[in-house]
């Protein structure tokens, strides 16, 4: 994956611009990590030059990431088996992170995403147990 370096240092200026903290993502090698309201997300280039998402955006939490996990009945943190219940104001915060890297890349918000963040992952239950399954 090559990458033009003044097209990445253009890119980091306008979210540096904007607010938000921007470094080297040592977890993608080439990648730059864009963080602002707590809330963390990887990106890359494709062949073409274009800027797109490596993985979820995060939450972090006292350092670590989590990724936004909808369980059917309450969304949570989730990472590596460990789940913690969020606060609206995070969820809040997430949503407005992801809008905001949204608008700066000119990516589209389609109406799923514009009813509030999409999650990393959802575990329903409910049908474990169902007759017809």
């Amino acid at each position: 994956m090559g990458h033009d370096p003044e097209k990445a240092a253009d890119i980091r200026k306008q979210f540096s611009d904007a607010g938000f903290e921007v470094e080297e993502a040592a977890a993608f090698p080439g990648s730059i990590a864009v963080k602002k309201y707590n809330c963390l997300q990887y990106l890359g280039t494709k062949p073409d030059q274009a800027w797109h998402p490596q993985g979820p955006p995060y939450f972090m939490i006292r350092g670590l990431n989590y990724e936004l996990e909808d369980r059917g009945y309450q969304k949570f943190w989730h990472r590596g088996g460990a789940r913690l219940p969020i606060r609206k104001a995070d969820l809040e915060a997430l949503h407005r992170f992801d809008e905001e890297v949204r608008e700066m890349l000119g990516w589209p918000s389609l109406y799923h995403q514009s009813l509030g963040s999409t999650c990393a992952r959802t575990v329903y239950d409910r049908l474990q147990y169902r007759l017809d399954k």
